[in-house]
C-alpha cells in the first residue's frame, strides 16, 4: 500500500503543476484583454484553458476517490490530499470565475442600475 501512497503522492503533485499551468494561460487570457493579439491565439489559450480545466477537475476527483480508496483497503486516512485537492479545486474556481467577471467587463462594459429614470 506503500506504493499507491506514493502514486498518490505523485498525482497530488502533478494536480498542482497543472494548476500552475491554467494560472499561466489565465495570465495569458488576461494579457490577450489588453493587447490586440490574433483571434486564433485567443481561440487556442481558450481551448487549452478548457482542457485544463476539465484534467484539473477530473485529476482531483481521481485523488479523492483514490484517497478515499487508500482509507478503506489499509484503514489509514491519508487527509492531507484530500484537503489540498479540495484547495486547488476552490483555487481553480475562482481563478475561473474572477477571470470570467473580468471578460465580461472588459468586452461589455460594467453597467449599475436596472431600472430606467
Amino acid at each position: 500500500m506503500l506504493s499507491f501512497r506514493r502514486i498518490l503522492a505523485f498525482s497530488s503533485r502533478v494536480h498542482t503543476y497543472l494548476l500552475a499551468l491554467y494560472l499561466f494561460f489565465a495570465l495569458l487570457f488576461v494579457m490577450f484583454l489588453y493587447f490586440p493579439v490574433d483571434e486564433i491565439l485567443v481561440s487556442f489559450v481558450t481551448a487549452c484553458q478548457m482542457v485544463l480545466g476539465w484534467t484539473i477537475f477530473l485529476e482531483g476527483v481521481w485523488i479523492v476517490l483514490a484517497s478515499v480508496y487508500q482509507f478503506f483497503y489499509s484503514h489509514v486516512a491519508c487527509v492531507a490530499p484530500i484537503l489540498m485537492t479540495l484547495l486547488r479545486l476552490a483555487a481553480y474556481f475562482v481563478i475561473s470565475i474572477i477571470l470570467d467577471i473580468l471578460n465580461t467587463v472588459i468586452v461589455s462594459g460594467f453597467s449599475y442600475g436596472g431600472g430606467a429614470a
